[in-house]
């Protein structure tokens, strides 16, 4: 298309819109009314997943360590939390942290309490792992617990390897006893009865038992979670997106319908006039650009309209809500201006412009066909 011919579309299209005030006005009213309320919609669905993905923030994994770790071990399980996937953040928290924690979270007169437990604290030292997402806390139990295992049977190993010489030379000849046995804590009865056993076997045997029921960890002894909660979370936030995507799409095809129509008796006025051009020659695409460019400016105008009365009133009732009630900052906190509407002024201004083309194109279709 030559700019000369489309700088023609151009001023012919709001020469139209302003030819056709009355017309125009309603159009771009009814445009207003279905984008104003597709926003809302897009808000109130961005907003419950933000506040979700903030409850998820606060979801982690606790890992409890034993006291006999030591820093360079407790340095290497760091390291390797980190590495798992989908943990965002890993927090170390020492037994002087968890006494200060737990201080601010109970309430208690008796200062003495809590200088007893100074002396002799019996809180442990603890890793928090933070997720990504709530879905993905199963996985990462799994690959917490894998660690766990793998470091355990390092522990044991290393025990085995420095008492195993002395032990076999002091029982090879007879009978492990029950002295022993309470010693060992673990050796299965192959071991005990066995007089002639490998270091390999006395390993294995040891390490054959780890995670059973009366079985105590020596190194990560404990992983804790709330599974319930997570798996909550996830299934809100999915039925939150489900719902979302639908109430969009239905929203979408009533904004089409509405607008489609309304345009349609904006140039069904004009029939007479794309009759007559269209008998004196001109071709289908030369009468169709004014009303598209029309079309085009209803959507856009009233997409506009909306989104600036959203933006400006958004952050006013977002501002009184947190005054009128304090509490809601504490627990959480709406998705920022900014952030929401970077995504809801382009698709609003796509969904307007397009649903406006489209309806001057549909409308125009058989008054063309004379």
């Amino acid at each position: 298309m030559k700019f000369r011919t489309l700088k023609y579309h151009i001023r012919q299209g709001v020469f139209g819109l302003l030819k056709n005030r009355l017309m125009t006005l309603a159009a771009i009213i009814t445009v207003m009314a279905c984008i104003f309320t597709l926003i809302i919609s897009l808000c109130i669905v961005e907003n419950i997943s933000y506040i979700i993905e903030q409850f998820e923030s606060k979801i982690g994994i606790n890992i409890f360590i034993k006291d006999t770790v030591s820093d360079e071990d407790l340095s290497m399980l760091e390291q390797k939390f980190k590495e798992i996937s989908h943990v965002s953040e890993v927090k170390y928290i020492s037994k002087e942290e968890a006494l200060e924690q737990s201080k601010g979270n109970i309430a208690s007169a008796d200062a003495k309490m809590w200088e007893g437990l100074e002396k002799d604290n019996p809180l442990p030292r603890s890793f928090v792992l933070m997720l990504d997402s709530s879905e993905n806390q199963r996985a990462v139990i799994n690959s917490a617990a894998e660690i766990q295992k793998n470091y355990e049977e390092g522990i044991i190993s290393k025990s085995v390897e420095k008492n195993f010489t002395e032990r076999v030379s002091e029982n090879a000849s007879e009978e492990v006893s029950g002295e022993d046995s309470a010693q060992g804590g673990t050796i299965s009865d192959q071991v005990k009865d066995s007089s002639d056993i490998s270091l390999e076997e006395y390993k294995n045997a040891e390490i054959s038992v780890i995670g059973s029921a009366d079985y105590e960890y020596k190194g990560i002894y404990k992983i804790q979670a709330s599974q319930s909660a997570a798996d909550s979370l996830a299934a809100i936030k999915n039925t939150i997106r489900i719902i979302g995507i639908v109430l969009i799409v239905v929203m979408g095809i009533i904004a089409t319908g509405i607008i489609i129509n309304t345009i349609k008796l904006t140039v069904l006025l004009r029939k007479n006039e794309i009759n007559i051009m269209k008998y004196v020659g001109a071709t289908d695409g030369f009468i169709r650009g004014p009303f598209i460019v029309e079309g085009l400016l209803i959507g856009i105008i009233g997409a506009i309209i909306p989104c600036v009365i959203s933006w400006i009133f958004y952050g006013e009732i977002i501002s009184a809500m947190y005054n009128e009630f304090s509490i809601i900052k504490r627990l959480f906190e709406f998705c920022p201006s900014s952030e929401i509407f970077s995504f809801v002024i382009p698709v609003a201004l796509i969904i307007g412009g397009g649903l406006g083309a489209l309806g001057s194109i549909t409308s125009i279709r058989k008054h063309l066909n004379v």
